[in-house]
């Protein structure tokens, strides 16, 4: 009962719906018990969702939701990538565990809550944007589409109605999405759905070996850390819109001949120490060119 509580909690807040064929998939109810279900989560809590005829679903009621169980936003967002999961909420590992670099209250869990129901109900959120490339942090309307994590930071693909005057398909964090609102009559057009994300549907080749500067014991743990083949080369595959995160994450060298001897020169000028990478891209003239293509 408290697991099953528990879930129709935490589908109301971070998706804004529940359906009874949510807990016949998650649980195996049928639709009877769902019922009953959904009963008596109104019963403990009553002024937290209603019938939305509209979406033909139980929907949150935003203004008087009150959480059951408490849960951070990192927890939730894992729970949207990979599923529902009790353990999570109870903090009982089945070994010693310990989060590296943990940085207490990162995410604001209702802003999250605000993004996720966007993106799991189909409408747009303003925002006031941190962007690092730019000083405008004025507010732009964002229609989040899908949830990306590199092992550190939290980000989601998103189609942004600011930047040019058709919009673009970016990918933002969750940290800096600042003073969000969402927008529930602005629903997304066919044109801003992620079917529509060239890079994000374009899976690239990457064919990567140790890099150059690397010695004989570095390649070897580069080699063992990264699963390599016998063919001394690690072939994968990523969506092009996410290949410049996996460059900078893995230390991937995707310069051109040109560029790295003007920085070789620059290096021997100021005496400066050369950038560590862990992979040569040997495939970067065709990477470049299917990108290029897609922009």
């Amino acid at each position: 009962m408290a697991e099953r509580m528990a879930y129709i909690d935490f589908k109301l807040r971070f998706t804004g719906i529940i359906n009874r064929s949510d807990l016949n998939e998650m649980f195996g109810l049928a639709e009877a018990a769902a019922s009953k279900m959904l009963s008596r989560y109104s019963e403990l809590c009553p002024n937290n969702m209603s019938y939305n005829r509209k979406l033909r679903a139980n929907a949150i009621n935003k203004e008087t939701f009150v959480p059951l169980i408490d849960i951070d936003a990192e927890t939730a967002l894992g729970m949207l990538a990979n599923g529902f999961n009790k353990n999570k909420l109870i903090d009982r590992p089945m070994l010693p565990y310990s989060r590296i670099g943990k940085i207490a209250n990162q995410l604001d869990v209702e802003s999250v809550a605000k993004i996720t129901r966007a993106m799991a109900c189909g409408y747009a959120i303003g925002t006031c944007y941190l962007s690092e490339n730019s000083n405008d942090h004025d507010e732009r309307t964002i229609l989040p589409l899908a949830l990306l994590f590199d092992g550190k930071t939290w980000i989601f693909r998103a189609f942004c109605k600011k930047n040019t005057e058709q919009g673009i398909f970016k990918n933002f964090n969750f940290s800096r999405a600042t003073a969000v609102i969402e927008k529930t009559d602005d629903l997304r057009k066919p044109q801003e759905e992620l079917s529509q994300d060239k890079m994000w549907n374009t899976q690239v080749p990457l064919l990567l070996v140790p890099h150059r500067d690397r010695n004989e014991t570095e390649v070897d743990t580069i080699k063992a850390d990264f699963g390599f083949n016998d063919e001394n080369k690690l072939i994968i595959t990523e969506r092009a819109a996410l290949i410049w995160m996996l460059t900078r994450q893995w230390f991937i060298d995707d310069r051109t001949e040109d560029e790295i001897e003007k920085e070789n020169k620059l290096i021997e000028k100021n005496k400066m120490k050369p950038r560590y990478f862990k992979f040569d891209l040997t495939n970067k003239d065709m990477v470049k060119v299917v990108i290029d293509s897609l922009k």
